[in-house]
């Protein structure tokens, strides 16, 4: 046995609800450098949502990041995306304080609040949730996900990246194992990554990619599209029309 193997409507422009954390287990000020220790291949997944977006081919890009954390995706966007206006949502008032600071963009709106509580109607070509809703149990993920249908303008493209479990119980564990491993590789001790692999399910509820399709079928997206996996993370497109 592995020393990581463990038990298996009215729709009106955003609310602003203040809060004061957030539910990764790094804080604001150590996201940054701690997540490329955690999540493999977390910086890629900016580059694959940017190619996503190039292949749209908007003459136009109004584009609302949800748990935006500390706002590296808007910097690197705007190098490729310049004349993109952005909405910017995280439910921890650090993460935006910092990411206010990379971002100092005249056409940058800020908006403290959970994915549950936006409230805005056929405003935005992109919606993009990276690594942010897995924190959802199902009644919070459902709400979240409505509300990013509702959102989203005809033809919009809603992009996520998120932690996925496989269906098999086994593969389960082989998976766990091999983030684990990852996490030892880049620096975390076995107490920490025995830490972080125990949250699965507990802190975190991440769904397999059939739940997630499923999902979004359900609440009314038609093309869905797995672009993207590795690990125990996913990245999924879908379109509303």
């Amino acid at each position: 046995m592995s020393k990581y193997d463990i038990e298996n409507e009215p729709c009106r422009k955003g609310i602003s609800v203040m809060h004061s954390n957030n539910s990764t287990p790094m804080s604001a000020i150590e996201y940054d450098s701690a997540i490329c220790s955690t999540i493999p291949y977390y910086f890629d997944f900016y580059a694959q949502v940017f190619s996503v977006v190039q292949g749209m081919n908007y003459t136009s890009l109004r584009w609302l990041d949800l748990g935006c954390g500390t706002g590296t995706l808007e910097k690197e966007a705007y190098r490729l995306f310049p004349n993109a206006a952005f909405v910017m949502v995280d439910p921890s008032a650090e993460m935006l304080e910092i990411s206010k600071e990379k971002n100092p963009y005249e056409k940058t709106e800020y908006l403290c609040a959970g994915s549950g509580e936006i409230e805005f109607c056929d405003e935005f070509d992109v919606i993009t949730a990276i690594q942010s809703h897995h924190y959802l149990r199902e009644a919070e993920r459902k709400k979240a996900t409505e509300n990013v249908y509702r959102a989203l303008k005809d033809g919009g493209i809603y992009i996520t990246f998120e932690n996925v479990i496989p269906d098999s119980p086994v593969a389960k564990q082989i998976e766990l194992h091999r983030w684990g491993e990852y996490q030892s590789i880049h620096g975390k001790t076995e107490p920490e990554v025995r830490a972080h692999l125990a949250r699965c399910g507990v802190s975190y509820f991440p769904l397999t990619i059939k739940q997630h399709e499923a999902l979004l079928r359900e609440i009314g997206f038609r093309t869905i599209h797995v672009f993207w996996q590795s690990y125990m993370q996913a990245g999924i497109y879908a379109m509303k029309y």
